[in-house]
């Protein structure tokens, strides 16, 4: 489970094997031994008796945003990176396996785009979302097999931002005008729906970030996303195949279910607190609620770690690499 701290004034402390928690007069405790991450979102306060005991449970403790991507994390000092893993990172950058690492990741993306459309399309019988998904799929098709990333790197972002386009233009024919206004914003936010979803891809960056630590992966030493002070490009260049299965199936329930409001949005285009805490719920049990994929129940979660052991292996040689497609039918 995950300790979501979301209130001003919280504290955070330990009792025995448990952590306790203290908000507005209300008191719970949860067993250590349940606790996979702390996250705080608004200004609390922690005993270094809970981190203490956060760190002999490999639990991770992470400070958020308000656009909720991590400020900072304390990790046990046990999960670091081995030479062999991060040496192998640097090799492959550009050769070809770094090339078939990031053009099957960027293929995936485009994919999983294709196959929640594919599958919002059915739902509502809307042939016109379908045929936005064909064209995203042709488009996925179209990605070179062969080549280099410095050679090759703008007509990969031409064809990848092409995709996306069309897919944020499609989900125009799903949402409420007054929640989306049909593309994509980022920060800040110029709607409902995208402050949401730029929150959800905040959470995920910060699940992929403790996943690319726990594979010995460096999160500085990016393929594809270019190098940029307080950002970690080998996260973002993981992240793109889990976008779509994650959050962005779980941001549009919200939004046709009537969970999501105008008003949960502020002046400056980041959520509310009840938004934040209504983003963090559904995201955060979206990572751990059972699924099935490749005629299995597991999680998104344990997904996303096994991804990046999976990356780790293949860059040191040990393996393929196989990238994150999620049909809706699995």
């Amino acid at each position: 489970m995950d300790i979501f701290l979301n209130g001003y004034g919280t504290q955070l402390r330990k009792k025995e094997n448990r952590f306790v928690i203290e908000y507005d007069g209300e008191m719970r405790e949860c067993a250590s031994r349940d606790v996979s991450q702390i996250m705080f979102s608004d200004a609390g306060s922690i005993t270094t008796g809970a981190m203490k005991l956060a760190a002999e449970n490999d639990v991770d403790i992470v400070v958020v945003s308000r656009s909720g991507e991590p400020v900072c994390r304390i990790v046990p000092c046990t999960l670091s990176g081995t030479p062999q893993t991060r040496h192998a990172q640097l090799v492959c950058a550009k050769g070809p396996e770094g090339f078939c690492l990031v053009t099957s990741i960027l293929r995936a993306k485009l994919q999983n785009m294709a196959y929640l459309l594919k599958a919002l399309g059915h739902n509502r019988n809307d042939e016109k979302i379908g045929g936005r998904a064909d064209q995203i799929i042709r488009i996925a098709e179209g990605f070179p097999a062969e080549g280099t990333l410095s050679d090759a790197s703008m007509c990969l972002r031409a064809m990848e931002g092409y995709g996306s386009r069309i897919y944020f233009e499609a989900l125009a024919y799903v949402l409420a005008p007054e929640l989306y206004l049909g593309h994509r914003s980022r920060r800040p936010a110029e709607d409902a729906f995208n402050a949401y979803l730029n929150y959800g891809y905040g959470i995920l960056t910060n699940e992929v970030s403790r996943a690319v630590t726990l594979a010995g992966l460096d999160t500085n030493m990016g393929y594809f996303h270019a190098e940029r002070a307080g950002k970690h490009p080998f996260v973002y260049d993981m992240i793109e195949q889990f976008r779509q299965p994650v959050i962005d199936r779980e941001i549009i329930t919200l939004a046709v279910r009537g969970r999501m409001k105008p008003s949960d949005v502020d002046q400056k285009g980041y959520l509310t607190s009840d938004g934040r805490r209504r983003a963090a719920s559904a995201v955060l049990h979206r990572l751990n609620a059972p699924v099935r994929y490749r005629n299995r129940e597991t999680t998104f979660r344990d997904e996303i770690r096994d991804s990046l052991k999976m990356t780790a292996r293949y860059l040191r040689g040990d393996g393929t690499f196989t990238p994150f497609v999620y049909h809706w039918n699995d």
